[in-house]
């Protein structure tokens, strides 16, 4: 135990948080939003590269994913996974600076991809270099992955499926660096999104009462009935929600809409499934409906070869799991507080890709606010004590790997 504080005390003094907010500022300067993240994706090779360590690039040429290793042949194997593309900027007007030109005010880092998430990427690529120069003697990896916001097909799950044919070495662990508020995220939420189409009867605007059925009036029937608060509480992951966020209906004004669709988004927790989302929401557009003889609605999702829905189901790390207690007590450790699990109204991360095969993971990060919106920032203290929390981690988890006969 004193040789591990020793070398815990040894690694913290080791963190710069002059060089976390540098490397972050760096990554924030290059618009990167999904699609376009080329340009940074080198740049962080050039930064790891400098550094002294490994960079290898890989999936497409022009939206490459950035690998760094140290100690390859070690065991377990930790992977850090973040993501350098962002969501665009539509509104700058609403910004109180240059969303590319970041900028530290009162404690917090302004800039698009502050929060979600290039400042964790830079505690990553920060943490590799303090653990290089520790050498500890597990293997530690970092994945700096285009792609996240637009569901991970050109990364994350371009990097599993090269691991499936054997060509690219399996994590023992992997650690999500999205914003967590410094709590472990030990579960994530399942996403099923699918559309309900209401048919009425078209006709001119005159005749609306006489002859026409409102497509619109019908949907709205159903939007008042599913946009609800859900009463369903799992202490891993929360609430689960639904929303209403698409409408599409009526052709020109002087006629009466024909049809209209609704895109429903319903993120679910664990002991929910597609079919028992549906069967929920079956029964809602049932009772909206009763007493309206022209009432009638078809659910549009998508299906797979044998009929089942297709959607990412909720996803969890069991909490016995050695990486989960890797974390919580090297949050005790190096924040000097008890560990809390991160419960809150948070979307899916890459990290539900690694659970799908089977890969323990964790989601932590540091606290920030407005990400996705004007003024994004992210809290500089935090990056520091993410920092801590992962040296912590790998230390420990090396440390009980040594204590197994």
């Amino acid at each position: 135990m004193e040789v591990m504080e020793d070398m815990l005390s040894k690694a913290f003094s080791m963190i710069d948080d002059g060089r976390i907010l540098e490397l972050a500022e760096e990554l924030i300067e290059i618009p990167s939003v999904t699609g376009e993240e080329l340009k940074v994706a080198r740049h962080a090779g050039e930064i790891l590269e400098a550094s002294g360590l490994p960079a290898e690039f890989r999936g497409s040429g022009e939206r490459p994913i950035v690998l760094s290793n140290i100690n390859p042949e070690g065991s377990p194997y930790i992977v850090f996974n973040g993501h350098l593309d962002t969501v665009p900027v539509p509104d700058p007007w609403a910004w109180s600076g240059n969303p590319f030109k970041p900028w530290v005010e009162n404690g917090r880092l302004y800039g698009r991809g502050s929060s979600d998430m290039k400042a964790s990427c830079a505690v990553i690529i920060h943490v590799l270099e303090v653990l290089e120069r520790l050498n500890p003697p597990c293997s530690v990896g970092i994945q700096l992955v285009p792609d996240e916001e637009r569901g991970g097909v050109q990364g994350t799950k371009l990097l599993l499926e090269e691991m499936r044919r054997g060509q690219l070495r399996k994590p023992d662990y992997v650690v999500i660096g999205e914003k967590s508020n410094l709590k472990i995220r030990i579960a994530e939420r399942g996403l099923f999104q699918f559309h309900i189409r209401f048919r009425g009867r078209a006709t001119h605007t005159a005749y609306a009462r006489v002859e026409g059925i409102n497509a619109i009036a019908k949907a709205s029937k159903a939007v008042l009935a599913l946009e609800k608060g859900i009463d369903r509480f799992h202490p891993w992951i929360g609430y689960p929600v639904i929303s209403v966020n698409t409408i599409r209906g009526g052709e020109v004004l002087n006629q009466v809409p024909a049809e209209c669709t609704i895109g429903v988004d319903r993120r679910l927790i664990i002991g929910e499934t597609a079919e028992t989302v549906m069967a929920e929401v079956e029964m809602a557009l049932r009772e909206a409906g009763r007493g309206d003889p022209d009432w009638g609605w078809e659910i549009l999702a998508e299906r797979d070869e044998k009929g089942g829905y297709i959607y990412d189901p909720p996803n969890y790390t069991d909490p016995e799991n050695e990486l989960v207690k890797a974390f919580q007590s090297a949050v005790r450790l190096a924040l000097g507080v008890e560990p809390e699990l991160f419960v809150e109204w948070a979307g899916v991360t890459d990290g539900r890709f690694y659970r799908y095969s089977g890969i323990p993971t964790v989601g932590f990060g540091p606290r920030g606010e407005h990400a996705h919106g004007p003024d994004e920032f992210v809290y500089l203290d935090s990056l520091k004590a993410q920092a801590r929390v992962y040296i912590a981690a790998v230390l420990g988890l090396a440390e009980k790997t040594r204590e197994i006969p």
